[in-house]
């Protein structure tokens, strides 16, 4: 069966690039996440590898898992958005994929973090409840994933702050460093997940709307993480 393209909405500013099932969108999607699922796979291959040379194996498989999620938060996104896809099947899969790579990725964040950094209990309480976190945001995304957008946010939020009760620790053991950079990868995350849920601004851009700001924060967000998992693993 053909597919016939949908007309813009009234008053929206006419896009180039046309997706599937949603009709034209801007141009610059997905972009940036390719980029960074390249620098991802390089960086964090070098990062594993000395992680890998220098940890405790238990620690070593941390920072991998890190390494992974990380990977395939940029890789899947980057293949959602910019993939050929032809069928209105397809791209649901992959919708399903990416938007349950984003609870995947934020759990396999703190796992490194608390095998190198926490005591045992502590690690043990965090790394139960962000797992079941994002089991939660995988199971949702796959039995519905037309969810609303604020669904997503109410889930992501939470999970990317339980790390706070915990912070003097990180301080005494990993460093201010460590911390503030952390915490500044919070603010961004946050922001672009307000972005995210009021698809605000840019709502009519032609090439980088808010969903491309979204994921220019994540970018920066996991940027900042990823000097601080350097200083966990270097430590």
């Amino acid at each position: 069966m053909t597919h016939t393209p949908m007309p813009s909405p009234p008053g929206r500013v006419a896009r180039t690039r046309y997706v599937w099932d949603r009709g034209p969108r801007p141009t610059g999607r997905g972009i940036g996440h390719l980029l960074g699922a390249i620098i991802s796979l390089v960086a964090g291959t070098v990062l594993a590898t000395y992680a890998w040379m220098t940890l405790p194996w238990w620690q070593a498989l941390g920072v991998t898992v890190y390494v992974l999620g990380l990977c395939g938060l940029f890789g899947v996104s980057a293949a959602y958005h910019l993939g050929p896809w032809r069928s209105g099947r397809t791209v649901e899969w992959w919708r399903r994929a990416d938007h349950s790579t984003i609870a995947v990725f934020i759990a396999a964040t703190y796992t490194p973090l608390s095998l190198i950094v926490l005591s045992s209990s502590q690690a043990a309480w965090l790394l139960m409840a962000v797992w079941s976190g994002a089991a939660l945001g995988v199971v949702l995304n796959l039995a519905w994933i037309r969810h609303p957008r604020w669904v997503d946010v109410l889930i992501y939020l939470p999970l990317g702050w339980l790390i706070v009760p915990l912070i003097p620790q990180v301080w005494s053991v990993a460093g201010p460093a460590v911390v503030w950079l952390l915490f500044a990868g919070g603010v961004v995350y946050s922001l672009g997940a307000v972005v995210y849920g009021l698809q605000w601004p840019g709502r009519r851009a032609r090439r980088y709307g808010f969903h491309e700001h979204f994921h220019t924060a994540t970018l920066v967000a996991a940027l900042l993480h990823f000097v601080a998992m350097w200083l966990v693993v270097a430590s």
